[in-house]
C-alpha cells in the first residue's frame, strides 16, 4: 500500500507502468482465488442450490471512506459469475435471496433488533443465543429461502 502511494505521488511514465504491473498482478490472483473458492463450492457433494445474497446495491450505500474502498475492490460479482457458471455445468443452480435484516436477526429465536449484532459478534438481547455475526447471517439467509417455499 506506501508502494503505490509513493508511486501514485511520484506520477513519472516508469511510476505508472509499475502501478499498472501491480495491478494486473492483483487482478490475476483474485481472478486465481475466486475460481479456486467457486470451485471448491460447487464441487460440494449433497449441495444441489447454493443461496446468495443479492449484492447488486452494496456499491452505492455510504459506509465510510475506508468501508467503500474495501467493498469496490472486492470481485463479490466475479466470484458470484464463476460460482453460477460452475454450479450449472454440475446441474445446480445459484439462486439470489434478500439480504436487509439477515446479520440483525437472530437465528434460534428469528428476533430482530439492530443492536444484536457487534462486529464479528452476535448476541441476541431477547433469547441470549451466541455465534459469529456471519455464521448467523448465512443460516438467516439459507432459512429465509426455504420458507419462501412454504409461505410463497
Amino acid at each position: 500500500m506506501r508502494a503505490r502511494r509513493q508511486l501514485q505521488q511520484k506520477g513519472t511514465r516508469s511510476a505508472k507502468g509499475r502501478l499498472k504491473a501491480m495491478s494486473g498482478r492483483e487482478k490475476r490472483f483474485m481472478k486465481d482465488t475466486n475460481h479456486c473458492v467457486s470451485k471448491k463450492l460447487a464441487n460440494q457433494p449433497g449441495v444441489a442450490v447454493f443461496v446468495v445474497e443479492d449484492l447488486s446495491s452494496i456499491r452505492t450505500q455510504r459506509r465510510g471512506k475506508k468501508m467503500n474502498k474495501w467493498l469496490g475492490s472486492w470481485a463479490f460479482y466475479q466470484q458470484e459469475q464463476f460460482l453460477t457458471y460452475k454450479a450449472e455445468a454440475l446441474g445446480k443452480r445459484v439462486v439470489h435471496q434478500d439480504p436487509r435484516y439477515t446479520s440483525q436477526k437472530c437465528n434460534a429465536c428469528k428476533h430482530i433488533k439492530g443492536t444484536n449484532r457487534n462486529k464479528s459478534r452476535f448476541c441476541c438481547k431477547n433469547c441470549g443465543h451466541r455465534n459469529h455475526a456471519d455464521l448467523n447471517a448465512a443460516k438467516n439467509v439459507r432459512d429465509d429461502y426455504i420458507l419462501s417455499f412454504t409461505v410463497g
